[in-house]
């Protein structure tokens, strides 16, 4: 990490705010000025460098709020319990993390999806996901575009409480849906106060689904 990330991750503790990913100029949470962005390539003045799969920079119990939003889908699912622990070390008592992924049971995630003979979803086409089947039968699961803009694997509603369960964030008093899938015909969409944590792909920001869920979003207050 250079001197310049290093002062900014001290800079964070003043903000005691941080964003998963890029913090891209036009976004609410850029604008408030209160956050900085983790990101592996940062691009704006509120980014720094980090893997989120590495140690959080920061103390224990020194961040008011964590983000992620759209982000973890694209690390190793085997990876995120160590993910989710060290989010849980650095949040604040009362403090709180706001999770939100793309939810693959909704039909609209599931319709542009492509799937083995058990139903398991394969590869997100709509993501860079490619399959191809060869003579021996073999299936290849690929990805187009840059790295790390596939999706590496599925979230669901079963699958994020599995995570949960694996992790240190199941000590938290709170832990709270507001959008989810349960299975695939009964879900989840309750209002919810954006704050400073607005997510972008729920409605009525985002209706491609006609006001049904297409995110698990999910509050975890320590």
């Amino acid at each position: 990490m250079s001197q310049n990330d290093t002062n900014k991750s001290i800079m964070v503790l003043k903000k005691n705010y941080v964003y998963f990913g890029n913090l891209i100029p036009h976004e609410p949470q850029y604008q408030t000025g209160l956050f900085l962005g983790l990101a592996l390539i940062p691009k704006f003045d509120q980014d720094i460098f980090h893997d989120a799969r590495q140690p959080l920079p920061f103390a224990d119990d020194s961040i008011l709020g964590f983000q992620s939003q759209d982000v973890f889908e694209h690390i190793e699912h085997q990876n995120l319990p160590a993910v989710f622990n060290e989010i849980y070390r650095c949040l604040t008592p009362g403090g709180i993390f706001r999770l939100s992924l793309p939810d693959y049971n909704s039909p609209l995630l599931r319709n542009r999806s492509v799937y083995d003979s058990h139903g398991k979803i394969l590869a997100d086409l709509a993501m860079g996901g490619r399959v191809s089947c060869k003579l021996n039968q073999k299936i290849i699961i690929g990805y187009d575009g840059p790295p790390g803009d596939a999706h590496l694997w599925f979230p669901d509603y079963g699958k994020v409480c599995h995570l949960i369960l694996l992790s240190d964030l199941r000590k938290c008093p709170t832990i709270k849906f507001h959008h989810g899938w349960l299975d695939a015909y009964d879900f989840i969409c309750e209002p919810f106060e954006g704050g400073i944590m607005p997510v972008s792909r729920t409605p009525p920001v985002d209706m491609r689904a006609g006001g049904m869920p297409i995110s698990i979003v999910v509050d975890f207050i320590k």
